[in-house]
């Protein structure tokens, strides 16, 4: 770099000293014109303009110009000759030219020839400066190029030494663990880049090796887990199958535990569920297990048995009978059958202990860990199946109690009532035949005759929808068989409308349908003594049923005064909350009455 900026700075000064030199020229030329002007009489004004523009040139080059670039080289020569130069112009040239120009006579040709002599010296001065210049800028080229081609064969070399040669030796290695030289070592270069490569290809190509010489054994493991983890698989799913067929928790256990004494070498098992609330453990399975552990009190307490001792603490390590090393305790029943070791698993469901399976052993027997996560899988799915039995156990009986709720508020609303009326008129009838009193006693058969008839028609009614059953193509034809059996009973019309052609409800959904129009129907029947009915099914976004009579109605705010807001009318109530429906209630006295059932859309869902 400071060869280049010297030789830039030499190539300034030797563009300013050859712009010297031609200005110098340029003043030798203005003197020869200054001296041919006087000489040929030129006007006074042309001939001192050229001494000024002799002036101005003399002046520029004293001074330079950096812009050009003009200056003089400021060696001790060239700054002598520059002042000779100067004195001879302003104190003998110049006055005698201004001198001629006055007197209009010539001018001495000789002292004008010792001017330019003046001239030339200065010229030369510069010349000799400028061929020193030239001499160093050349050397300083020669330098550059000699550093030039020394810093290439440098590079080369170095290219070499730091680069080259590692990646050969690197592609050696390549080229060594592509023939088959695995665990091959390259040498660790000293630069840190190159160092951690050769690490780095070091540890790869043991690695290799390590790996290569290992793979047969890592196939074998592999293999080997992937065939434990495919036997795992196929077991749970095995006994996901079946314990699904089964019905009751006894069924499942038994199941369940006949199919553990096929995997593991057990000489008996037990299935025990766990009631917290009476401190007992429950038998509902056993395999091989002798009467008196079937039937001990010990095995049924909480608290006493070895098993249901795991539980309260907690504690699932295996139970070992032998009496060797420890202090004597009384004999066991499990020792007593001759068993000496239990293995103990929990049967768990979201967290909560149902129950343990006890595995019952003549000597000690190692489970290994992938049997354990079995075995721990397997009873956590006996688990969720004995949940199941549990909560489908506890539906099934909530669907009955709620049945027979709907049926004791059935016979309720009908039949009791019914009986009620015709106990006073048994009583009435007593009376009356006490009296003697004709009139009354007829009066009183007649209403016991039409009681009696309604209590029937109430029956059949009731039985009628406990057997009610349709499927989703029968519900039209359900709605014509309960309008017509209405029609005969009462003789009054019924119009039936329907609209729109959405998608058809679910059985359960159209069950409480049926129930509730039947149980609208027979209301009309019994109360409304209306003589024209109207059904209307809108099967557009909600369903939407109505039925509207022009009976009697009656007062829908003296409705909530009545005990338990009306039985018949709570029934409907609850059909219609079991699919999540609105029922909606409208009346006037002596005009109509109106029953609307409304189905949301978003309860429309297809089961």
């Amino acid at each position: 770099m400071a060869s280049i900026i010297f030789t830039l700075l030499l190539s300034w000064r030797l563009e300013g000293g050859g712009a010297a030199i031609n200005d110098a020229g340029s003043l030798r030329m203005q003197s020869y014109r200054l001296g041919l002007l006087l000489s040929r009489h030129y006007p006074e004004e042309e001939v001192a303009h050229k001494i000024q523009e002799f002036d101005t040139t003399l002046n520029n080059l004293e001074i330079g110009d950096p812009a050009r670039p003009l200056f003089l080289p400021g060696t001790p020569e060239v700054l002598q000759q520059m002042a000779e130069l100067k004195y001879h112009w302003h104190q003998q040239i110049k006055p005698a030219l201004q001198i001629s120009l006055q007197q209009q006579t010539t001018f001495d040709e000789t002292h004008l020839q010792n001017f330019v002599t003046s001239i030339d010296s200065l010229v030369l001065a510069i010349e000799a400066v400028n061929t020193r210049y030239t001499y160093w800028l050349r050397l300083f080229q020669s330098g550059l190029i000699a550093m030039v081609l020394i810093g290439a064969s440098v590079m080369v070399v170095l290219l070499y030494l730091w680069i080259i040669r590692p990646l050969d030796e690197l592609q050696e290695g390549v080229q060594n663990i592509h023939d088959g030289k695995l665990g091959i070592q390259v040498p660790i270069n000293k630069l840190t880049e190159f160092a951690q490569l050769d690490r780095g290809f070091n540890q790869m190509s043991s690695r290799l090796q390590q790996l290569y010489s290992n793979l047969e054994d890592e196939v074998i493991k592999k293999t080997h887990d992937l065939a434990e983890k495919n036997y795992t698989l196929k077991t749970l799913y095995s006994f996901s199958r079946l314990l699904n067929q089964t019905q009751t928790a006894a069924e499942a256990g038994n199941m369940f535990l006949e199919r553990i004494m096929r995997l593991i070498p057990a000489q008996a098992g037990s299935i025990r569920l766990i009631d917290t609330k009476r401190r007992r453990i429950d038998l509902i399975a056993h395999h091989g297990l002798p009467d008196n552990l079937q039937n001990a009190e010990a095995c049924q307490k909480l608290e006493d048995c070895f098993c249901g001792q795991r539980v309260k603490q907690n504690n699932w390590q295996p139970i070992y009978l032998s009496n060797e090393g420890k202090p004597p305790h009384p004999v066991t029943e499990c020792e007593k059958s001759g068993f000496h070791y239990l293995e103990i698993f929990k049967i768990r469901y979201n967290q909560q202990d149902l129950g343990v399976m006890t595995l019952y052993f003549n000597q000690e027997y190692t489970f290994t860990t992938n049997t354990t996560g079995l075995m721990s899988a397997l009873c956590n799915l006996l688990g969720l199946v004995l949940t199941n039995i549990r909560l489908a156990d506890e539906s099934r009986q909530l669907a009955v109690l709620q049945e027979r709720n709907l049926i004791a508020q059935g016979l309720h609303d009908s039949i009791a009532q019914t009986l009620t009326f015709l106990n006073l008129q048994v009583q009435m009838l007593e009376s009356a035949l006490t009296t003697q009193n004709q009139e009354q006693i007829s009066e009183n058969l007649q209403f016991i005759k039409s009681g009696v008839q309604e209590c029937y028609e109430d029956v059949r009614e009731l039985l009628l929808n406990f057997r009610t059953k349709i499927s989703r193509k029968e519900f039209a034809d359900a709605v014509h068989i309960l309008v017509e059996r209405f029609e005969q009973q009462t003789q009054t019309s019924v119009q039936i409308e329907w609209h729109g052609d959405g998608p058809n409800l679910s059985s359960e959904q159209q069950l409480q349908f049926i129930f509730i129009l039947q149980e609208s129907l027979s209301n009309i029947r019994k109360h409304a003594q209306a003589t024209k009915v109207c059904l209307t099914f809108d099967n557009r976004n909600d369903f939407i049923m109505a039925i509207t009579d022009n009976g009697k109605g009656f007062d829908t705010i003296s409705l909530k005064a009545l005990p338990e807001n009306h039985v018949g009318l709570q029934i409907m109530q609850e059909r219609a909350r079991r699919i999540h429906a609105q029922l909606k209630l409208d009346s006037q006295p002596n005009q109509y009455t109106k029953i609307s059932l409304i189905l949301p859309k978003q309860e429309r869902i297809l089961i």
